[in-house]
């Protein structure tokens, strides 16, 4: 259903049908094409009645010529995957709402421990993985050995959030795995982790612009 904003003016008709204004008033005035008048005196046309006279009279309709030429839509862009791994709920919890908070269209995935987090590796190929060191089984520090070696990772981004001491141990990861982009010391800042979320999310998206 259309609404007086749709109405069309003759110079838009006239650019649509590829013809003049004076040729679009004298359709008008001859009684072949349909419209009504405006307090001002400007003629409008609705576009139903616009497709109807040309219709009648041979004339490409100008909606489907403005549909063929207009460009497919662009491709929406996919959702950043992301593995917060960590064997403590509330820990979980948190990471999940910084995320939702700071990047809203995320695909969020959960790993309680190290086993957990290098079976989801290989089903979800996450982009971007919210690393704790201390989890049971297998820590962090042999995870990363593990998933770094794998094909799934080689463009991902791992993030460590950790309260492991001592942490200087934490942070040489950072040095000796170029996939490692940071590591936060618990309690995380919010506004420090959000930072760093949105910087490695922007990152993605300028590699695929």
């Amino acid at each position: 259903m259309t609404t007086p904003a749709d109405h069309l003016s003759l110079g838009r008709i006239a650019k649509l049908c590829h013809v003049s204004r004076t040729t679009v008033y004298r359709w008008i005035i001859n009684g072949h094409l349909k419209a009504y008048t405006l307090p001002s005196g400007h003629f409008r046309v609705k576009p139903d009645d616009l497709s109807s006279f040309c219709q009648s009279f041979g004339i490409p309709d100008p909606k489907l010529a403005a549909a063929e030429e207009a460009p497919p839509p662009a491709p929406s862009p996919a959702k950043l995957r992301v593995l917060i791994a960590d064997d403590h709920p509330d820990m979980v919890l948190v990471l999940r709402k910084v995320v939702e908070r700071y990047l809203p269209d995320a695909e969020i995935h959960e790993a309680v421990n190290g086993v957990d987090t290098c079976i989801a590796v290989g089903t979800i190929e996450p982009q971007l993985v919210l690393l704790d060191i201390m989890m049971p089984g297998m820590d962090g520090f042999a995870v990363l050995q593990e998933l770094l070696r794998r094909p799934e990772l080689n463009d991902s981004r791992v993030l460590v959030v950790s309260a492991y001491e001592p942490f200087d141990r934490v942070l040489e990861l950072e040095r000796q795995y170029e996939q490692v982009v940071a590591c936060l010391r618990k309690p995380i800042s919010v506004e420090g982790l959000g930072s760093q979320l949105r910087a490695i999310a922007g990152s993605f998206h300028s590699r695929s612009n």
